[in-house]
């Protein structure tokens, strides 16, 4: 098996790459060309390594008479402690610095497997030159060259019980800089001085000089680093560093770390910070700040001074998380921002949550909404847990996340900006009612939502059949339903359900009266409202308030459980969550409920929205009437 080795002061090739700026090999020997055993073929004791050396990637090795061909590699030494000398063809870097790397593995684990590398014209080799292989395992070394001028120079490796292979030269031209955390703040905690603490650690073969007093440093002048090295701030300062192979050195790194000098003591001192302010806030526990909702890394807060978002982002997160309703005290780093009025303590390198204590409340009373505030007013609830009724989800003005488009609900949930809210589920607080109006256009959604919870508008009466459809199923009720069975001659059977299917539409009659009903738990279904048709009379379900045609095809039932029609364009809106009736022209159309029949009344009558209106006997609407015979939430009268 082959594989890395890093030995301590040498450094791997892996690692040299993000040191210096590594150009073209200029020599290289793979020993592929052997074809002998031994050594790549995981073989290391008995007859191995006896072939004639073959080397021809490159001309003029000089081989001594213990150098033996191996399988893909080469043997030094032998059995008997005798050294193999291999000395490398003249080698021309053309830069002053160059990394030699290669493989080797030693033999014979009762033995000292040592290699040495030497250099000839002067050329220094930085680190160990005599290094002690691992017995049969391959492990890859490297070692800098420093040329000291000389234009070429040869290398040899001398060792005994030494399998060697992969010989490789490159050119190094640069450094590269040493690596400083990026510029930012640090901050006291509320006991202790600030301190900021900055390691330096040279590459291998390479040091580094730096200065804190503004001055640039050079190869000779500055703090010189060779192992790695600890500066502790306690002030705004800035660091300069280079690092350096001899007379090469890398750029200089300039780095500024800012002591902070901004500290707020409540959530309303931190809002009135200037944009993009970063700033120490600081909560004691007199300011009683509490968590209103806290989820996906942001938190929104309220203390009696005001309300605040903490939002660390996908970069950081709480622990513990925070939960609703707990007590939050300690102090915490981060930047003032505002988005569409919320003001958020957004997190920056410097922001921490360990110094945040959370504790749940032992008497204090639990934190909660602010009630029933009105839609135009939510602008001035930012960041704070409200409840809401009737808000339209259409993006004109309020904005419900999570609800679908055009929805009508009433929602409880933080304003997070821009008369946007998130719902949220505390304290038994419903964070969604889906609210149908009977005065309002009903949008159904465009899938079904299951486990809701549906507020409806209206009354339905006792004392009187009410047409009756929803978009959602109803699985029983009190009193009496009726749906629509047959048509006998121009007579619609209405016959007895059990419960309440969505988008169909019922005669309903309660026990008791039922005022705006609010039901839990249930699916609020995409399909329509239906039209129930038996031989071109029909039953129509409307969930919103719904214009009837004025030609006597559309009828409506009266309050004393008549069937009625618009006489006018003024009087034929019925309001929604009921049902209309649909017939031909002029027909003699009734309806049979428990074998009872009704007429038809050729007037309107007292319709959905509990207005009576007055006709004379020529069914015209009179506004004013004076002394004589009127007709009256179908009744004949006589005004005197």
């Amino acid at each position: 098996m082959r594989k890395t080795y890093l030995l301590l002061l040498l450094c791997c090739f892996a690692m040299t790459q993000g040191t210096w700026a590594i150009n073209d090999v200029v020599f290289s020997e793979n020993c592929d060309q052997n074809s002998g055993t031994g050594g790549r073929d995981g073989r290391y004791e008995g007859s191995i390594a006896s072939s004639t050396v073959k080397l021809t990637n490159q001309d003029s090795w000089e081989i001594n008479a213990k150098v033996y061909g191996a399988y893909q590699c080469v043997r030094l030494g032998d059995g008997s402690n005798n050294n193999g000398i291999l000395t490398t063809p003249s080698i021309t870097p053309g830069t002053t610095y160059a990394l030699l790397t290669f493989s080797a593995a030693g033999w014979g684990d009762t033995k000292e497997n040592k290699l040495t590398i030497t250099a000839t014209n002067s050329v220094d080799i930085s680190g160990d030159t005599q290094i002690t292989l691992e017995n049969e395992e391959w492990l890859d070394y490297s070692v800098l060259i420093n040329t000291n001028g000389a234009s070429n120079f040869k290398i040899t490796f001398t060792g005994r019980r030494i399998f060697l292979d992969d010989v490789i030269v490159r050119r190094v031209d640069l450094v590269e800089a040493p690596t400083l955390p990026a510029s930012d703040s640090f901050w006291p905690n509320t006991t202790e001085a600030a301190t900021k603490s900055i390691t330096l650690s040279p590459a291998s073969f390479t040091s580094i000089r730096y200065t804190t007093n503004g001055t640039t440093p050079t190869t000779s002048t500055g703090n010189l680093v060779t192992a790695s090295s600890t500066i502790v701030l306690n002030a705004t300062t800035t660091i300069k560093a280079i690092a350096y192979i001899g007379t090469l050195a890398s750029e200089v790194v300039t780095k500024t770390y800012t002591l902070g000098t901004t500290f707020v003591n409540s959530i309303a001192e931190f809002n009135s910070l200037a944009e993009n302010t970063e700033a120490q806030l600081y909560l004691s526990t007199d300011k009683n700040a509490r968590v209103l909702h806290g989820a996906d890394g942001k938190m929104y807060l309220r203390d009696n001074t005001g309300t605040l978002c903490v939002d660390l982002g996908s970069a950081a997160a709480f622990n513990p998380a925070p939960a609703h309703n707990q007590h939050i005290a300690g102090w915490i780093v981060g930047k003032k921002q505002s988005v569409n009025g919320l003001s958020k303590l957004a997190n920056t390198t410097n922001t921490n949550t360990n110094h945040l204590a959370l504790a749940a409340p032992v008497t204090e009373a639990a934190t909660a909404p602010v009630l029933n505030i009105a839609t135009d007013d939510i602008n001035n609830y930012v960041g704070n847990w409200v409840t809401i009724k009737d808000v339209r989800n259409d993006g004109s003005s309020t904005t419900v996340s999570g609800i679908y488009n055009n929805a009508l609900v009433d929602v409880s949930g933080i304003v997070t900006a821009n008369n946007a809210i998130l719902p949220v589920n505390y304290a038994n607080i419903k964070p969604v009612v889906y609210v149908i109006d009977e005065e309002k256009e009903f949008i159904s959604p465009d899938t079904n939502i299951e486990h809701a919870t549906v507020r409806l508008k209206r009354t339905l009466s006792k004392d009187h059949w009410n047409t009756f459809t929803v978009p959602f199923n109803i699985p029983s009720q009190t009193g009496s339903l009726r749906e629509y069975d047959e048509l006998v001659g121009t007579t619609m059977k209405f016959k007895d359900a059990s419960s309440i299917e969505a988008g169909k539409p019922y005669l309903m009659k309660p026990d008791n009266d039922i005022i705006n009903p609010e039901y839990d738990d249930v699916t609020l279904s995409a399909t329509d409202a239906q039209k129930i048709t038996h031989n071109g009379y029909s039953f129509v379900g409307a969930y919103s308030p719904t214009e009837l045609n004025t030609d006597k095809t559309h009828r409506f039932l009266t309050t004393d459980n008549k069937l009625g029609y618009p006489s006018s364009d003024a009087a034929k809106t019925i309001k929604g969550m009921r049902a209309y009736f649909e017939v031909p022209v002029n027909a003699d159309a009734r309806l049979m409920i428990d074998d009872e029949t009704t007429v038809i009344n050729n007037v309107r009558g007292k319709i959905a929205d509990g207005r009576s209106d007055i006709y004379n006997l020529n069914g015209q609407k009179v506004l004013n009437p004076t002394k004589g015979l009127y007709v009256v939430n179908g009744k004949k009268m006589v005004i005197k």
